[in-house]
């Protein structure tokens, strides 16, 4: 009898452990909005955003989010040395689950001129997606725009976009050039079309290499 309690004691412990536990994001409230707002530059185009309580001022370095919580899930490249050059966007992250409601997705690069630790690389993108109602994090950006922000009031906070493609795709982009390529700062808003809120949001600050 106690063999047969204490292996099911052991496949408890086991199960438990496989499951990843999921992080539990605090709701806004108008008095965080003002408080994180408070707390980051005036311009769109700073690198500054507040994920889920959290300021990060982008690029930071790879390590940063997962120390936090967030997970590299699936991410082939962790933990590997990272050749210069190094430039990979559309990496998932999430709290552990691996599910939608929890994913962001990020960008590494690598411009130090040497190969170097994973650890060591920089994150410059953070994009987040918002699929529906269940969406679980929340984002605060500069000048107070969160995911229930309308594409009227990202323009009254932000003046006029460098490219409003609002009627024909549903999206506004700020950037800080003409041509953006993998680098430099860029801001883009995605929308619901039919209610014009926002529905994604890709912040990236990358230093233009030299």
């Amino acid at each position: 009898m106690k063999r047969i309690v204490t292996l099911s004691l052991c496949l408890c412990l086991l199960t438990l452990s496989g499951c990843a536990k999921a992080k539990e994001v605090k709701k806004l409230t108008a008095d965080d909005i003002k408080t994180y707002t408070a707390q980051m530059k005036a311009d769109p185009l700073s690198g500054d955003i507040t994920l889920d309580g959290k300021k990060y001022s982008l690029p930071i370095k790879a390590k940063t989010l997962e120390n936090d919580g967030w997970k590299y899930n699936d991410f082939a490249d962790k933990g590997h040395d990272l050749k210069t050059g190094y430039y990979v966007d559309n990496i998932k992250m999430d709290d552990g689950t691996k599910s939608e409601e929890s994913r962001i997705i990020v960008t590494l690069y690598n411009t130090s001129k040497s190969t170097t630790k994973f650890d060591e690389a920089m994150l410059g993108g953070i994009e987040v997606d918002k699929l529906g109602s269940d969406y679980k994090n929340t984002v605060v950006l500069p000048k107070g725009i969160t995911l229930a922000s309308t594409y009227k009031d990202v323009v009254a906070a932000y003046g006029k976009p460098k490219a409003d493609l609002m009627q024909q795709a549903g999206f506004i982009t700020y950037e800080s050039s003409e041509n953006i390529g993998n680098y430099g700062q860029q801001l883009k808003f995605e929308f619901d079309k039919s209610t014009q809120v926002i529905k994604s949001i890709h912040l990236k600050s990358i230093p233009e290499e030299k």
